[in-house]
């Protein structure tokens, strides 16, 4: 499973039904609340993932590696690791705009985890903590950074109180069996359905360095006999505020 504690950023990395948050030239602006409760941040979307191109497109991939504690990153477990896919840790912000009533998606990058690990330490659940979010950067601009102003603060608010999060594992983020990765990898994979199914019908496995498919198989069958779990749908939460 993708998603990992935002207490192992910078450890991992190797190189959805609601819209996105953009913020189009310098100095426009939004009201967001953060829809995240936990006071230790362990519902934030924080995943590792891989950038595959799909159907013409690029496309985020999980990234099977990631052990079941989130701590540790197996690389035999995923094939895209094993074939040399960059490994890319992503923070996935859930917020509410007030400006356009609709929760939505902001893409960002490892280097704003310690600024939402500061937001938790000083205000715990973030759903109470609404903020203004002020670009500084013409379009375009690389240099262009993001201001957040605090809000009044809403210390009854909780996320009752908004439309739901989307789940961003197997929308946004494409949830891929084994199979479907080494599909991935052969360059044959497809969302639409019957066109992939059609595909793997009509042609032979490709041989793998080392990690084919009937190794993989083996693995398989071995950690079915051993029934002991690959991956984790959440990770523990964080041991305080610590971070």
């Amino acid at each position: 499973m993708a998603r990992v504690s935002i207490a192992n950023s910078g450890k991992f990395s190797s190189g959805s039904n609601n819209d996105f948050f953009t913020l189009a030239d310098d100095g426009d602006s939004a009201v967001v609340t953060l829809l995240y409760a936990d006071p230790e941040g362990a519902d934030i979307d924080y995943f590792v993932v891989h950038e595959a191109e799909i159907d013409g497109r690029r496309r985020y991939v999980n990234c099977n590696a990631v052990s079941e504690d989130g701590e540790h990153i197996i690389p035999e477990n995923c094939p895209l690791c094993q074939e040399g896919y960059n490994r890319i840790e992503k923070l996935f912000l859930q917020m509410y705009n007030h400006d356009t009533g609709k929760v939505e998606t902001w893409d960002r990058g490892r280097s704003y985890v310690q600024k939402i690990v500061t937001f938790i330490n000083k205000y715990g659940a973030l759903v109470q903590q609404p903020f203004e979010i002020i670009r500084s950067g013409k379009k375009g601009d690389q240099r262009t950074t993001y201001e957040f102003l605090p809000e009044r603060p809403e210390p009854s608010a909780t996320l009752d109180d908004f439309d739901e999060k989307a789940e961003l594992l197997g929308t946004l983020i494409l949830d891929l069996t084994e199979d479907q990765m080494y599909d991935v990898i052969d360059g044959r994979f497809s969302l639409n359905q019957d066109e992939s199914r059609s595909s793997r019908r009509s042609s032979n496995p490709t041989p793998r360095r080392g990690s084919g498919r009937g190794a993989s198989a083996s693995r398989r069958e071995s950690a079915q006999e051993s029934s002991a779990p690959r991956v984790s749908r959440r990770t523990p939460p964080t041991r305080g505020r610590g971070f």
